[in-house]
């Protein structure tokens, strides 16, 4: 069998392929060539895998960051909103402290139109016999609805 000269110059370099002396030169013996790998298939894909599974890991590792910055604004936004929110309390218990003091309340009630009384009238409240409070206490349990009767 004739092979073109780039060929049979690769065949040379294959272990296994030898010419044959009695052939004329640039021929080879063909026997065999099925059984013994070329180059390119001793080439092994394994590597493959393992930059699919780097690609992989790199995506998980770019969501993942990009969770954490995510959370990291979120919980930023918060601590604004606490310090706002605490400030905004601050102003209402000053507010407030000012609302109870009794110089001010004294110059707001005039600014309003209230005025001190000229006279005060105190009610004392009706002296209860003892015989009333008695009935009273004796009737207290029946009132609660316990049903328990004396």
């Amino acid at each position: 069998m004739n092979i073109p000269q780039p060929l049979n110059d690769w065949f040379r370099v294959v272990p296994g392929f030898a010419e044959a002396e009695s052939d004329r030169p640039g021929r080879l013996d063909l026997i065999g060539v099925d059984m013994v790998p070329s180059r390119r298939e001793a080439v092994n894909h394994d590597w493959v895998p393992v930059i699919a599974a780097f690609v992989i890991a790199a995506l998980f590792l770019a969501g993942v960051r990009m969770n954490v910055m995510r959370l990291r604004y979120a919980a930023a936004e918060s601590v604004t909103i606490e310090q706002q929110l605490m400030a905004e309390k601050r102003d209402i218990t000053v507010d407030l402290l000012r609302l109870r003091e009794p110089r001010l309340l004294s110059t707001r009630a005039t600014g309003l139109g209230f005025a001190k009384p000229d006279r005060v009238i105190t009610f004392r409240p009706k002296r209860v016999s003892h015989s009333m409070a008695t009935a009273h206490t004796q009737n207290a349990p029946e009132s609660a609805g316990s049903g328990l009767r004396p």
